[in-house]
């Protein structure tokens, strides 16, 4: 099937499934299927604390608590002594002498031929994999293993239903006979003796073989569904194999082409998770001669529907295995969901030291024979033989000379390992994301060129003394131009009978008014042509202050300097960035007032209207 390390276990777990499907007729006794759908690991309050349970080291290693269900514990530090076939015990105690025909003395797994050896069946055979450990495919929180005492390595606690009749137990010969006589009467409550010792005798005998698989726990279970009689096995087991759990699902894949693998991801940790079909043969003892009313149709072959999960423990080299078979196809959704239920009940302890992977033994190296030197052989005198003077003699043949032992080839030293990754850049402490990239470097130009001017618009920073709530110094005012005066009119003197002042005639303060005569039409003076140009305006004072250059908005101070621009000597230089201001004077009052504006010349006087021809006051 798989590994040999896993190989053992799956055998047990397809000998109970024979046995079951083969032995467990009509007189055996079925519980009803809600005793298994009952089965509620959360509601219990020591289902989250299994290693809060007393479970004593040299015990059978169950312990079954009511309204949780049968806790199997099992430890990588706990070796498993050789355990024997209690038959001896058990014919003893139900006083019979042969089963299936074989005397007590005949009667060994060589004989019966058990355990059987499972092969795997057609793809097209394999059911569907279950949505109740589908759902474990989600990311969840993996819980930290128990903490336990140095050198206790790792253990292992999980939730059985109390419906699964254990068939292991640790122990001497006399206890694991008295268990399986228990479990015979469970099975068998209605049934004659015989049966009950046919069971436990032939379920004995896989006492030895499932100890060297590492088999910690193996049931059966027999429920009754909807009319129908159903049997499953469940097999528990620690097996060494230092692999991570991508290997491992890589490895199941790769050898069991027909089955379907995942990786989940159970409360414990990643787990691997197969679903195959199995065909197991029906060992030829139990194929009866001919089958009596009411017993089931027994074939040649045994065909089971398997559930198997890989979890890698935290030392490294271990792995817990947990495998459910069934041959009821059509219960395959019901006992997925009692195996889903196990596989979230599963609790770890570790104290947190990592195992010692095996050492793989060196081969030693053949030391190399020295070359023996060719023995030289003694002349052997010959007696003289007359010869034919034509006839030439043969040459001597010359000893064989022993071949050189084979040098063994030598093994070139291994290439240094590459290191891993991608060289990449480390930038400097100095380095700045947000800077804008340095300009390309421009070409070279002549010696004596102008250095480029810095970056910046060029402003004007505000004197000490400024104000900047003061009103804004008005502006000078230029005086106008004066106007040319009109030349003044000589204008006659009337008396005005209606008392109104006439132009150019002082005001009366005795209420009489005085006018001359009739003045003449004003003189219209000669249009003045326009200026040939505009007068140039005064130019705006200047204002206080230092010019200085403003940052642009992308300026980083913290950038290296950019290299001056080399430019060709006749070139103006390139204006620096920023806005001029001015920068007030030290002796600057920002409070101070603001300076009144320069007063403008007085326009000249008019000239003074001449005195009225007539004058009453003389």
């Amino acid at each position: 099937m798989t590994q040999d390390g896993f190989a053992g276990a799956e055998r047990i777990g397809a000998t109970i499934d024979v046995l079951a499907d083969t032995l467990l007729g009509a007189d055996a006794t079925y519980y009803p299927a809600g005793s298994l759908t009952a089965f509620d690991r959360t509601a219990h309050p020591s289902a989250g604390a299994l290693f809060g349970l007393r479970l004593g080291p040299g015990g059978p290693g169950l312990l079954t608590v009511r309204g949780l269900g049968t806790v199997v514990e099992a430890g990588t530090t706990r070796t498993s002594a050789a355990a024997e076939a209690p038959t001896a015990e058990l014919f003893a105690r139900y006083g019979g002498k042969d089963v299936y025909g074989l005397p007590v003395e005949a009667v060994s797994g060589e004989q019966v031929a058990v355990p059987v050896r499972p092969e795997p069946a057609e793809s097209w055979m394999r059911p569907e994999f279950p949505a109740a450990v589908a759902r474990f495919a989600a990311e969840r929180p993996v819980a930290v293993p128990e903490e336990l005492a140095t050198g206790a390595g790792v253990e292992v606690r999980l939730v059985v239903p109390s419906v699964f009749h254990p068939l292991t137990v640790r122990g001497d010969r006399q206890a694991r006979a008295g268990h399986l006589a228990e479990v015979a009467e469970e099975l068998y409550a209605g049934a004659r003796a015989p049966r009950r010792q046919d069971w436990s005798v032939l379920t004995g005998l896989l006492a030895q073989p499932a100890a060297a698989a590492g088999v910690v726990y193996a049931g059966v279970a027999a429920l009754q569904t909807d009319g129908r009689r159903s049997r499953a096995s469940l097999v528990v087991s620690l097996t060494q194999s230092p692999r991570q759990i991508s290997e491992l699902s890589a490895e199941l894949a790769d050898q069991r082409p027909q089955a379907e693998v995942w990786t989940v991801l159970i409360p414990a940790g990643p787990t691997a998770v197969l679903v195959e079909s199995r065909i197991a043969p029906v060992p030829p003892l139990l194929l009866p001669v001919g089958q009596p009313a009411g017993e089931p149709d027994v074939a040649d072959n045994t065909v089971s529907s398997v559930l198997q999960a890989f979890l890698p423990l935290p030392d490294g080299l271990s792995v817990l295995t947990v495998q459910l078979g069934t041959v009821q196809a059509d219960d395959w959704e019901l006992y997925a969901a009692a195996f889903a239920e196990i596989l979230a009940s599963i609790q770890l302890g570790w104290d947190g030291t990592r195992a010692a992977l095996p050492q793989i033994p060196a081969q030693q190296p053949v030391a190399q024979q020295p070359a023996q030197p060719p023995v030289a052989q003694a002349p052997v005198a010959q007696p003289p033989v007359a010869q034919a003077p034509s006839a030439p003699q043969p040459p001597v043949a010359a000893p064989p000379v022993p071949a050189m032992p084979t040098v063994p080839p030598t093994v070139p030293a291994p290439a240094p390992e590459r290191p891993k990754g991608t060289l990449v850049n480390i930038p400097p402490a100095d380095f700045n994301p947000f800077a804008p990239p340095a300009p390309a470097p421009a070409a070279e130009a002549p010696a004596g060129d102008a250095p480029a001017p810095g970056k910046g618009v060029k402003v004007n920073i505000p004197p000490p003394d400024f104000n900047p709530f003061a009103a804004p110094a008005p502006a000078p005012v230029t005086a106008p131009a004066a106007a040319a005066a009109p030349q003044p009119v000589a204008q006659p003197v009337v008396a005005d009978p209606f008392g109104t002042v006439t132009t150019q005639q002082k005001a009366d303060p005795f209420g009489t008014v005085t006018s001359g005569r009739p003045t003449a039409p004003a003189r219209i003076p000669a249009p003045t042509p326009p200026p040939a140009a505009p007068p140039a305006a005064a130019a705006p004072a200047p204002g206080k202050g230092v010019k200085v250059n403003i940052p642009p908005p992308d300026f980083n101070p913290f950038a290296p300097p950019a290299p001056a621009a080399q430019a060709p000597a006749e070139d103006a230089p390139t204006p620096g960035k920023g806005v001029k201001v001015n920068i007030p004077p030290p002796d600057f009052n920002p409070f101070a007032a603001p300076a009144p504006p320069p007063v403008a010349a007085a326009p000249a006087p008019a000239a003074e209207p001449e005195p009225p021809a007539y004058n009453p006051f003389g």
